[in-house]
């Protein structure tokens, strides 16, 4: 066998995932608990549809507690589950985005504004060791101001028992999107 194929036999191999580990997957529910809505697709006059939670979603933020809410500033708390570690036992980075991404999110529509959409993201991974299953987090998210149809946040997560700094993200977000149907979008796509 070649130098390549036996190193991609070794990758696919590594990469391979058991049938125990498949039927993990497939036990956690991935039904989103949103409220239905009305026949024409709207809740009620002027609003948007809710939102149906995403498997992942649910996966990272089952478990968080909002704590506090107040124009712009949002304030959780967060029990780590061992759902969420990575190898070393510690929580995983992609949690710690998912967190940012969220709670930042939320902190930004905190005082009113509409919901927006995530363009970046910049998050320092300060000591992810004090962040293990069973310990207590707060994930406090600032609205750190609007700029027409920008906002940004910052998000700090720590550890509640110690205070202790986990990570720390920075969040920028947008708004005003046009919403174009997919009939909209064909007739324009033809013309192209």
């Amino acid at each position: 066998m070649a130098k390549g194929e036996e190193e991609y036999s070794r990758v696919r191999q590594a990469l391979a995932v058991s049938a125990h580990e498949r039927s993990l997957v497939d036990a956690v529910s991935s039904a989103p608990a949103a409220t239905p809505p009305s026949a024409s697709g709207d809740v009620g006059e002027g609003h948007p549809p809710p939102h149906a939670a995403s498997f992942f979603e649910g996966f990272v933020l089952g478990g968080i507690r909002v704590d506090s809410v107040q124009p712009g500033l949002v304030d959780c708390s967060f029990t780590v589950p061992s759902r969420l570690t990575d190898r070393s036992g510690c929580l995983a980075a992609g949690a710690v985005v998912s967190l940012v991404d969220e709670v930042g999110s939320a902190a930004s529509i905190a005082d009113g504004r509409p919901l927006k959409v995530s363009t970046d993201m910049s998050v320092s991974f300060v000591a992810l060791a004090r962040a293990r299953p069973g310990d207590r987090l707060r994930v406090t998210a600032r609205a750190l101001g609007h700029k027409g149809a920008y906002s940004g946040t910052h998000v700090l997560i720590s550890n509640a028992a110690t205070g202790e700094v986990v990570a720390e993200g920075r969040h920028s977000l947008f708004g005003k999107m046009k919403v174009v149907s997919s009939s909209s979008s064909a007739s324009t796509a033809s013309k192209l």
